[in-house]
């Protein structure tokens, strides 16, 4: 096999990590097999896996204290005026203004970029079929999550859209080596106090603990090979510009009988470090499966404190928020 070309130039085709591949013509399809055929059912059964802890987790954090309601419910959650303060998915008077959207898609997107790699790189399925189902099973689940919310909270049509958009995104971004290259969807997530208040309680719905979480699109400076290659541009393989989406003080909530938390939206850009390419350095040559694990890891999440904002607009809610649930 000819070599891959990274923006690690240190790595071949047969150490490349699991994610941030070749560069190529956009959407182009791998379809050979990257790992053993003997151990498709071991693959297609710890996915399965999986999928039935995340369900389990669902009922202990979103589910197992609310009664379902009379009937099922459809909408709520604003109209498509995105950014209208009262209606807009993300108006700041909208539960955690919009950025419950962002962690929808984020959550859908990690599925099926992490399914698709372990059927193909650990059970030996070809790429483009791992990622078609892969993808799609990410769809499925949260697609049926939905549905249960409809019983307990409601179904939420801007949910719906951002799962399809995650799991859009993790066909383009599994398909396509240059189009991986080039950008990364990441969460950067510190526990908030008021969720780290509460987890003593037996509160584990740490998805909505929008307070501690920044949704980043990144773009590798290294993935710009002029500029990677340049004499003095080897600090490009450290560094991603990003634009970042925030809440703070929606959720968590305060306890009952205290006064609420202050409530403002956050839109960034700004200077994340990108792990992906320092660990690379580090491991390279050294520990490969450590590359490979910690490669794939900051591939959707953000070293803590790793994103510097340079524009910070933030935007406070001028009358009452709307509540809402998972």
């Amino acid at each position: 096999m000819p070599p891959v070309l990274t923006h690690d130039r240190g790595a071949t085709a047969r150490d490349t990590p699991w994610l941030d591949q070749s560069p190529a013509p956009a959407l182009s399809i791998r379809s050979e097999p990257a790992g053993p055929r003997n151990n498709k059912l071991a693959a297609s059964l710890t996915l399965g896996g999986l999928y039935a802890g995340f369900a389990t987790w669902t009922y202990f954090a979103w589910y197992r204290q609310h009664k379902p309601l009379a009937e099922f419910r459809w909408g709520g959650d604003g109209n498509w005026k995105v950014w209208n303060d009262r209606e807009g998915w993300f108006g700041s008077r909208r539960y955690s203004a919009g950025a419950d959207k962002l962690g929808h898609a984020w959550a859908t997107y990690v599925f099926g970029r992490g399914g698709t790699e372990l059927l193909v790189q650990w059970g030996g399925f070809d790429r483009l079929p791992a990622t078609l189902v892969a993808s799609g099973l990410a769809e499925l689940l949260f697609f049926s999550v939905e549905i249960k919310d409809g019983f307990y909270y409601e179904f939420s049509y801007g949910d719906f859209v951002f799962n399809t958009l995650g799991a859009g995104l993790s066909v383009a971004m599994s398909l396509s080596p240059r189009l991986d290259e080039l950008i990364d969807y990441r969460v950067q997530y510190w526990p908030s106090q008021a969720y780290v208040d509460q987890l003593a309680g037996g509160n584990v719905n740490i998805a909505e603990d929008y307070t501690g979480q920044t949704y980043l699109l990144a773009f590798h400076l290294g993935g710009i090979h002029a500029l990677r290659d340049h004499k003095y541009g080897v600090l490009a393989r450290f560094l991603d510009v990003a634009v970042g989406y925030g809440s703070n003080g929606y959720k968590p909530e305060p306890p009952q009988g205290f006064p609420k938390y202050r409530e403002s939206k956050h839109s960034y850009i700004g200077i994340s470090l990108n792990a992906q390419g320092l660990f690379d350095w580090l491991f390279e040559k050294r520990a490969p499966r450590a590359r490979k694990l910690t490669h794939g890891m900051f591939e959707v999440f953000n070293a803590p404190y790793g994103f510097i904002p340079a524009i910070d607009h933030e935007t406070l809610p001028m009358g009452e928020v709307a509540g809402g649930g998972a």
